[in-house]
């Protein structure tokens, strides 16, 4: 039985594939041009120069080589041992001390759900506890489902801000945030937490798809169907709840949204927002995402948000 890993991780970026971890970049965002190029060279090479991370992840099996000279044919990209994906932070602090900030992690569109995430995350986890980096902060699109379900249900992190449009039209050329507002939640994730020691190192999760604690008075909204079989806002949305916890629903498909309407998935984006600033803004925090699975196969995510306990007693 061969159980050598099919994906091979390199912690330290050799100056050898520095242009392909560039063009990488450029293709999982489909960007070209100077700004484009330019800058993310820029920040790969500050991220390893000034204590940050790198990461770099190869195909050692993933595909079969009759499969990957195929793909060499059809583009000339796939010739050789190029990276399949990477990973950048930078080394940062704030009041509370030191901390990695995840800036980038993309994965070559061809091995898209691969686990190749995964295993870039596990490597970063591996990687801040050789080098005692006590936490990791990052961002992600709150209407990602896939994400919530990430970075919040398996990796254990947990969220008390948001940014409001959060990138400028600098970074939002791409395909995914050109048009849109590119709000975001702050992720913080403590690496010697026991939250997060038993999901990445035990495998210990809640059960994704228990949504025996959501109820009409616990939840703050709704998305509902339209005709076309795309998400929307539904009439229910509430700012007045103080209860703990509070269920906030998201679409479980927005890529299919935006790609049949923009200015309609801004819509539904503003309203969730909304909710966002005003719950986080009173004490509010997330700490959980499960999937809600209704008897006609629709399946509907929530995130569930805590309220601290000192913020409970007072009336905001």
């Amino acid at each position: 039985m061969n159980d050598k890993p099919k994906v091979r991780i390199e912690k330290y970026l050799r100056e050898s594939i520095l242009n392909d971890v560039v063009e990488l970049e450029k293709r999982v965002w489909k960007k070209e041009g100077y700004r484009e190029v330019n800058a993310p060279m820029l920040y790969f090479e500050l991220a390893y120069l000034t204590n940050g991370l790198v990461l770099t992840a190869f195909d050692d099996g993933i595909y079969t080589p009759e499969k990957r000279a195929k793909m060499a044919e059809e583009d000339s990209w796939y010739t050789g041992d190029r990276p399949i994906g990477f990973l950048a932070c930078f080394a940062d602090f704030d009041r509370r001390g030191s901390f990695w900030y995840g800036a980038r992690m993309g994965v070559d569109r061809l091995y898209w759900d691969k686990n190749i995430g995964d295993e870039l995350v596990r490597a970063m986890y591996e990687c801040a506890k050789e080098r005692g980096v006590p936490r990791i902060r990052w961002t992600y699109d709150p209407l990602v489902s896939r994400n919530g379900y990430i970075y919040i249900h398996r990796m254990g992190a947990t969220v008390r801000e948001i940014g409001f449009n959060y990138y400028s039209a600098v970074f939002t050329s791409d395909e995914f945030n050109r048009g849109i507002s590119t709000d975001r939640l702050i992720v913080e994730w403590p690496i010697h937490s026991d939250r997060v020691r038993e999901r990445v190192e035990k495998g210990i999760l809640p059960p994704l798809y228990d949504a025996s604690e959501i109820t009409s008075e616990n939840t703050i909204n709704s998305v509902e169907m339209d005709e076309q079989g795309l998400e929307k806002p539904g009439e229910k949305l509430v700012f007045n709840l103080t209860v703990s916890p509070l269920f906030m629903e998201i679409p479980y498909d927005q890529d299919k949204l935006l790609r049949a309407d923009r200015a309609r998935a801004q819509i539904l984006r503003d309203k969730i927002r909304g909710l966002f600033m005003h719950y986080l803004a009173r004490g509010y925090v997330v700490k959980g995402f499960v999937v809600k699975k209704e008897a006609n196969g629709r399946r509907r995510p929530f995130y569930r948000l805590d309220r601290d306990a000192e913020w409970r007693f007072l009336n905001l």
